[in-house]
């Protein structure tokens, strides 16, 4: 994140679509680590959910993703996952299911080429259901 928008390298946008795109007919997921605000790393995780039209990212791998970014002196820069024939925008259940103050990626593979987005769910709690949707530009380099 530099400022308020994503800066990811194209290489690494096309990685994280391309985990998105290997998923289907589930949906997927992972982290993005950043450092000095720019994305350096795609962590991909396997969808716990298993679920065409839900994400859930699985426990044991988020602790190693954690692990990794504290070791690496790396920040948690953003939650990605794709939505496999919606558009790129927060569901309900994306935004009840929100719990970090980092953007949230969406990869919509509903057309090609795929669609990236980011967005800020803000929430006076995490435990609160809903939410305010701040869209993030996404600013891809390379």
């Amino acid at each position: 994140m530099t400022g308020d928008a994503l800066v990811i390298a194209m290489k690494l946008r096309d990685e994280m679509v391309d985990h998105c795109s290997q998923g289907r007919p589930n949906e997927a997921c992972g982290l993005l680590a950043t450092k000095d605000g720019e994305v350096v790393k795609v962590l991909k995780m396997a969808n716990a959910a298993a679920s065409p039209v839900r994400y859930a990212l699985d426990p044991k791998e988020q602790f190693e993703a954690y692990k990794l970014l504290d070791q690496d002196g790396l920040e948690l820069g953003g939650v990605f996952h794709s939505h496999t024939r919606t558009e790129a925008y927060p569901s309900p259940t994306d935004v009840r299911m929100a719990t970090e103050d980092v953007p949230y990626v969406i990869v919509s593979l509903a057309r090609e080429p795929a669609e990236v987005r980011a967005f800020r769910i803000v929430k006076s709690e995490w435990a609160d259901p809903g939410g305010d949707i701040l869209e993030v530009p996404v600013v891809v380099e390379g």
